[in-house]
């Protein structure tokens, strides 16, 4: 209960005025897969037709998360079916969106029942510590936010899984009979999660599965191919052959516009930031605890023969977060298996405990925030609902009109709202319409820009404010920001557009008050063309 209330603290900002939103832009992307394998049963998303229209990209995403969003469709539905005959809720009507918001908490709260089981299975002292850092975890929390069916959060259980059934099989057979459970099934649960892992995604878990296999393949190499291993690992073949068969090889060369915008855009995505050892966000994410981490992993290891592998571990996954963010729901994870081995050095139980729940206070702080935000946070929060419900309206008007060009951040919930394909995306694969869009924004007027709208065959333009528009663009293009340009041109009232202008105001759309920093232009018809969508 704890695992999944933590995870919809964020009720608000997702169920907006009897609408489902959700929290990034690459969520919208991922809806927008679901939808098409939901309106076309067995389909295999590989072409992303939706972004860096007309050329589409080839996704590296693949289908496991895709299918589970649809199977809770199909739930949702029959619920629906049987609890509101009279079809009076207004969420009937948006069950794919509805099992899109609640997927990534019921995969946490999948996590935390794993983690109880193993806990349980292994007669772990101090499994309470385990399942209460899981729950409350900021980083985690936000891996299995509501409203974010993004591929991390299943990435976050299958590792999970995966690391704690390393863990189980790291025991003697002796301490298995003991109440360790069946090696074989640990073995099992090991390959089928390291192998669903891989379907999911070819970085993370292959990283952390390279991380695993060395100290096997240098302490016990015989246990890791021992008998009851077998299954896990045919388990692991198969499952990766099924994928292979099902999704193609997807990995490609980076292009000429991913080698040279690619360093430029990522420092515009927080989570591939670094991780600053000095400040205070290690404590928010995991306590005081991680601080002394390595010295009771160190003290236990006398006791317990996983100490070293575990504290490699810990080590490897804070190097990699302090490299890329992103790494951090998995240092997360390694933490919280860890905990259950390295506390008993503190002997005492309620010594143990005492520290322990001290060590939360930067996480009570950061719930603290959340939960009870200051008065600016409110507005900031109040402000982004607002332009989102707003934005929605917006779009609401164009479903027929045809390709559009957007800032990279509102393109996929535009297209996902509208059903247009867009130039721009979230994703870094859709670099060559993101930066085509950049190059828009930023033509000293509207007929400069007009090669790359008629080569991208776009019929509206959604302009956005120019104080986000042009610094954005200008560093991704690494450019200076103009004084002048079409971002900041497409700013000034309507009425001031030049009569020969290749952009015309879209007067079917109507934008609420107080948010007419948002504006919809039409490519003039005799100017533009459209456009050969991919096969």
């Amino acid at each position: 209960v704890l695992t999944f209330g933590a995870r919809c603290h964020n009720l608000r900002d997702v169920f907006i005025d009897g609408r489902i939103y959700f929290v990034d832009a690459d969520c919208y992307s991922r809806m927008t897969r679901a939808r098409m394998v939901a309106e076309h049963p067995g389909m295999i998303v590989r072409l992303h037709d939706f972004e860096n229209y007309p050329q589409g990209v080839k996704s590296h995403t693949t289908a496991p998360l895709d299918y589970l969003i649809l199977a809770g469709k199909k739930v949702l539905d029959a619920g629906f079916a049987v609890f509101d005959p009279g079809k009076t809720s207004v969420l009937r009507e948006q069950t794919l969106d509805l099992s899109g918001a609640l997927i990534a908490p019921l995969l946490g709260v999948l996590g935390a029942v794993f983690l109880a089981v193993w806990a349980w299975a292994l007669r772990l002292r101090f499994w309470g510590m385990a399942l209460l850092l899981y729950a409350v975890s900021p980083i985690l929390v936000h891996g299995t936010l509501l409203g974010r069916p993004d591929h991390q959060a299943l990435l976050i259980v299958l590792v999970l899984m995966a690391l704690g059934a390393e863990i189980a099989l790291a025991r003697k057979a002796a301490d298995m009979a003991a109440g360790g459970g069946s090696l074989r099934l640990w073995g099992v649960i090991s390959g089928v999660a390291w192998a669903l892992g891989l379907w999911v995604s070819l970085y993370e878990p292959l990283v952390l599965l390279g991380a695993v296999l060395a100290p096997w393949l240098a302490l016990d190499r015989r246990g890791l191919f021992a008998r009851e291993r077998r299954a896990g690992w045919i388990a692991f073949a198969a499952i990766l052959v099924v994928a292979f068969l099902l999704e193609g090889w997807r990995i490609e060369a980076p292009d000429a516009a991913m080698r040279e915008y690619f360093g430029r855009w990522k420092a515009s995505i927080g989570e591939l930031g670094h991780l600053d050892l000095l400040s205070p966000v290690l404590g928010r994410w995991l306590g005081w605890t991680a601080l002394a981490a390595p010295v009771l992993l160190i003290l236990a290891r006398k006791a317990e023969r996983r100490a070293v592998p575990m504290l490699a571990l810990l080590a490897v996954t804070l190097g990699l977060t302090v490299w890329q963010l992103r790494w951090g729901y998995f240092l997360a994870g390694v933490f919280v298996l860890t905990l259950p081995l390295f506390m008993p050095a503190l002997r005492r139980g309620w010594v143990a405990w005492v520290v322990f729940i001290i060590a939360l206070w930067p996480v009570a702080q950061d719930w603290d925030a959340r939960l009870f935000p200051d008065d600016s946070a409110q507005r900031d929060l109040a402000v982004k609902r607002g332009e989102t419900a707003a934005l929605r309206a917006i779009v609401a008007a164009k479903k027929d009109g045809g390709p559009f060009l957007a800032p990279w951040w509102l393109s996929p919930p535009i297209a996902y709202w509208t059903r247009q394909p867009g130039v721009a995306g979230s994703s870094h694969e859709s670099l060559p319409g993101t930066v085509d869009a950049a190059r828009v924004w930023l033509a000293p007027d509207a007929a400069a820009a007009l090669p790359i709208l008629r080569a991208r065959g776009v019929a509206w333009i959604l302009s956005d404010a120019p104080e986000r528009v042009v610094p954005t663009s200008a560093a991704l293009l690494g450019v200076p920001p103009p004084e002048k340009c079409v971002a900041s041109d497409l700013a000034r009232p309507f009425h001031a557009e030049p009569q020969d202008s290749p952009l015309i105001p879209d007067s079917d759309v109507a934008i609420p008050p107080g948010y007419d920093f948002f504006r919809v232009w039409q490519v003039r018809a005799e100017v533009s063309a459209p456009a050969v969508r991919a096969p």
